[in-house]
């Protein structure tokens, strides 16, 4: 059996593909039950920026100005009636940039670690990537192994059996995606907010050191094991 197949069952299992019922709302001004904040972490050129652009525009470029600092985009998402605003951080993965970000990392609620699967180097630093990341944020409640531009098979340096036993050694939620030709972007980050909505269904919500709660369950929101998301591209 594939890991795709593999996949497919346990989605299948737990009450469907993992975007059924979730939807993108172009209505900014809509209340919202929760905020969301995720942050992707790498080396500079792996490809967060275009992930993130991908997702929000439908768009790709060949090539981005280097992030400085800090940036952020915010989609609206709904599942079922629930309503969950998410900002998306996009972190500077150049050193000399790297420390106007830290300081925003203990706010995240969650970590996409991307690398480029054509840089043998970009994986190998994940490792101290997800030590920065956890050092500041010890709350985070999902996080995420990402192995980017997977149209390059050609020039694959990483492969697919490497890195997805260094996710479940790290316990990650792993996926390979091309933001080049929209392979699993989307599914990064609805997937993400589907863990969240599943942790915090059934758990406190604080933000800004106000509890708020959410009198809708998502009991139905698929649950996949850390380490167990290859999808081939």
């Amino acid at each position: 059996m594939s890991e795709e197949d593999n996949l497919g069952e346990n989605n299948q299992q737990n009450g469907g593909d993992y975007d059924q019922g979730i939807e993108r709302i172009e209505d900014y001004n809509l209340s919202h039950n929760y905020l969301f904040r995720i942050c992707l972490l790498g080396d500079a050129g792996v490809g967060k920026t275009s992930l993130i652009t991908r997702f929000c525009d439908d768009s790709f470029k060949m090539s981005y100005n280097n992030t400085i600092g800090l940036d952020f985009r915010v989609v609206t998402l709904k599942y079922k009636d629930i309503i969950s605003k998410v900002h998306i951080w996009d972190t500077a993965g150049q050193e000399r940039f790297r420390f106007l970000a830290l300081n925003y990392l203990h706010n995240a609620h969650g970590f996409v670690f991307v690398y480029d699967i054509t840089d043998k180097n970009s994986f190998n630093n994940i490792e101290t990537w997800i030590n920065t990341a956890l050092d500041k944020n010890k709350k985070s409640v999902a996080n995420f192994l990402i192995g980017n531009k997977c149209d390059k098979e050609g020039e694959r340096q990483v492969s697919q059996e490497e890195a997805e036993r260094f996710a479940k050694e790290k316990n990650l939620f792993f996926l390979e995606s091309s933001a080049k030709n929209n392979d699993n972007v989307q599914k990064i980050f609805y997937y993400f907010t589907l863990k969240l909505l599943e942790y915090y269904s059934n758990n406190e919500y604080v933000e800004e050191e106000n509890v708020v709660l959410s009198s809708t369950k998502a009991e139905e929101i698929p649950i996949i094991r850390p380490g167990e998301n290859k999808c081939k591209c």
